[in-house]
């Protein structure tokens, strides 16, 4: 989420950010879309779209005193704005399908512009906060009160899921080793294991094994199946990493988010760091 985007998306290729897309409430009835296209670091284009209830003529022909609210005979203005970066920009403005106006405006490009690097500074502050997670030092385990563990690890957590589900992904084959001793079942947390346990005190309920594709071993260690299968080889994790997105995107439309204080990264007690966690919604 941005103070001038709203939410936020960012897409990149090769590590750089290429396009950003961002939605925001604009009124009661209506919405705004900034599509800004990037090279370099360098705004080439910007998409800006408004899209606004035309509210003066719903009530000029749907008087209240005489009419009840009815959105379906609503009308809507739609206006968006093509700039081109060039020297000189290149401004088309349309309504519709119509060209209404070439005239470049400054003002609202520089507004276009200043948000846009707005969005790009908080989305690289996004992207170091999952980056931190390689200088954690202690995962929470049992906690006698309140919250224990690395205060990076709840950092990132509280960033929710539509912040950094795909930022935490995308670690899930990342197998640099950090500090976080891992309890009962001896070695180091590494920084894809940080990353899953996020993604899990995110969403709740999370298959962890079947997306592994092995058993939960009942018999014996129990979760030290999970441990055994990810350091037997690397492509396990990618596999893994592989599967978690498949499932993700498969349901990322079905999750709700529920106010909870339930913990699963740990025994913890007290108020959850992000005050609840999403899952998925039931026929019930």
């Amino acid at each position: 989420m941005s103070d001038c985007g709203g939410g936020v998306d960012g897409y990149y290729r090769n590590g750089k950010l290429v396009l950003i897309d961002a939605k925001s409430q604009g009124g009661e009835f209506g919405f705004l879309v900034k599509t800004f296209y990037i090279d370099q670091n360098k705004f080439l284009k910007i998409i800006y779209r408004e899209y606004y209830a035309d509210l003066e003529k719903y009530n000029r022909d749907y008087p209240a005193d005489k009419n009840e609210f009815d959105p379906a005979k609503m009308t809507y203005t739609d206006t968006v704005y093509s700039i081109i970066l060039t020297d000189p920009i290149i401004v088309i403005k349309k309504a519709g399908e119509k060209i209404t106006d070439r005239t470049p405006n400054q003002t609202l490009t520089d507004e276009l512009v200043a948000c846009g690097q707005e969005m790009n500074i908080e989305l690289q502050r996004v992207i170091r906060q999952v980056d931190s997670l390689k200088f954690v030092k202690e995962m929470p385990y049992i906690c006698e009160t309140g919250i224990c563990g690395d205060k990076l690890y709840w950092e990132v957590v509280r960033l929710g899921v539509s912040g950094i589900a795909e930022l935490l992904i995308e670690k899930l084959d990342d197998a640099t080793p950090t500090s976080a001793n891992v309890p009962l079942f001896g070695g180091n947390y590494t920084v894809a294991d940080i990353a899953f346990e996020a993604i899990k005190e995110i969403i709740h309920d999370i298959p962890t094994f079947e997306l592994l594709g092995v058993p939960f071993d009942k018999d014996g260690c129990g979760y030290c199946a999970y441990w055994q299968h990810v350091n037997k080889n690397p492509k396990n994790r990618q596999k893994f990493k592989t599967a978690v997105k498949t499932w993700y995107h498969k349901n990322k439309n079905s999750l709700i988010w529920v106010k909870s204080n339930d913990f699963v990264t740990c025994d913890c007690k007290g108020q959850h760091p992000d005050g609840g966690h999403y899952q998925l919604k039931t026929n019930e």
